[in-house]
């Protein structure tokens, strides 16, 4: 590994980590993307050139530049999510995509989602904005051997088929008494009923085995294999698990560097390091929880986003303005993490849906600039305020293509 570049979303997810990490792969062929973090919930979307149009979830962004993915020890495998996607790309796009998974790696199981989607949909009104994928209740299942399941597992079909019935049948029941003081009678039908359905561990073990048929179990040794390893951070900073600010809506996940940090330094990297921290021109943000800048509707006119459509858990797609205090304390709480000498990047996507007067917040007071002044305030501002920023960098429109420094 000659080179390796990190994406990070500098707020609260939804700030187009997908392109960029598209722009990245498309730079060399010899490439590996990597997801390092979350799971299927994160949707990273990518518009070619050509138009080919496509919300990645379980393959890196990387992947309509031929780039192979390769899922680390701290991704959570969703096999139902990887089945149905692999056969879009297949028969949309005609890409049969190459896969690496480490055997380490845990999975989510129908049961992590049902209860997921159960316990939201019981909340109400306080829901915590979770997108129901199940990932908080795959890391608290994980905890247990008996009930933990790794890539490894799929490869004994009997000791598989035990987990999956002690999973049904012993941890369902204790997680819904244990955390949610509830029982599956109690449940709201629908999700009564999936959570008994006799065929769920048939079922999953028929994704499970077509997963293993797709996919090469390997070390983070293969990341060596290549020149360039792209990693592709899922959500945004400030959905840290660690980050208190916002919690309790956050993910379960270390969504920075962190987790690049242990596989570069398992590796013994000594190449070429980039981070790019990555933000909107303004502010996102998708589910419940504190948003302090947000504002009724779109700050802009010519904002357009065919991705981030409502539905039943995260509902719709929040927005409000720049918030600068939070950008530098994101980046500023992760760069802690930092373990390699690193050329540090900002950039700054949307920047064609920008109105002629922009508004963004920075010492907690709201500012009022043009387009012109905008660039040149937040680069002033983020040098000063995020630890050795080197460079610059706005992108504009959908489809992938050159990231323009600023001077």
């Amino acid at each position: 590994m000659k080179n390796a570049y990190i994406t990070i979303g500098g707020l609260l997810g939804d700030e187009g980590k997908g392109k960029i990490t598209d722009i990245l792969c498309a730079q060399n062929s010899s490439t590996i993307n990597v997801r390092f973090n979350g799971g299927a919930q994160a949707s990273h979307t990518v518009v070619t050139p050509e138009g080919k149009r496509h919300a990645f979830r379980h393959f890196g962004a990387g992947t309509f530049t031929k780039a192979p993915t390769y899922l680390s020890e701290d991704f959570m495998v969703n096999v139902y999510a990887f089945s149905k996607e692999r056969r879009e790309l297949i028969q949309k796009f005609g890409i049969i995509p190459i896969s690496y998974v480490n055997p380490n790696s845990n999975l989510t199981t129908l049961w992590d989602m049902y209860i997921n989607q159960a316990i939201e949909t019981l909340r109400g009104e306080k829901r915590h904005g979770s997108c129901g994928m199940g990932i908080n209740e795959t890391v608290h299942r994980s905890k247990y051997e008996e009930y933990r399941i790794t890539v490894m597992d799929l490869l004994s079909l009997e000791k598989l088929h035990k987990k999956l019935e002690k999973i049904q049948n012993e941890y369902v029941p204790m997680r819904l008494k244990n955390k949610y003081q509830i029982t599956v009678d109690e449940l709201p039908e629908m999700y009564k009923k999936l959570l008994k359905n006799k065929e769920n561990i048939d079922m999953s073990i028929f994704y499970m085995q077509e997963f293993l048929e797709n996919v090469q179990i390997m070390g983070d040794f293969i990341l060596n294999k290549f020149d360039n390893v792209v990693f592709e951070g899922a959500q945004g900073l400030l959905l840290d698990q660690g980050c208190e600010k916002f919690w309790p809506n956050v993910t379960t996940s270390n969504t920075g560097i962190k987790n690049v940090m242990k596989i570069l330094n398992n590796l013994k990297f000594k190449g070429n390091l980039e981070i790019y921290y990555i933000s909107r021109c303004y502010a996102t943000r998708h589910g419940r929880g504190m948003f302090p800048t947000e504002v009724k509707g779109k700050p802009y006119k010519k904002i357009v986003d065919l991705t981030n459509v409502p539905n039943e858990f995260q509902e719709g797609l929040r927005f409000g303005n720049l918030d600068l205090d939070l950008l530098t304390y994101g980046i500023n709480r992760d760069l802690q993490n930092l373990k390699f000498p690193a050329e540090i990047n900002m950039v700054f996507t949307c920047f064609d849906q920008l109105d002629d007067n922009v508004k963004y917040v920075f010492n907690s007071r709201e500012k009022s600039v043009s387009k012109k002044q905008f660039l040149s305030q937040v680069s002033s501002i983020l040098k000063r305020n995020i630890d050795n920023l080197r460079n610059m960098y706005i992108s504009e429109g959908e489809k992938r293509g050159k990231l323009v420094k600023l001077n």
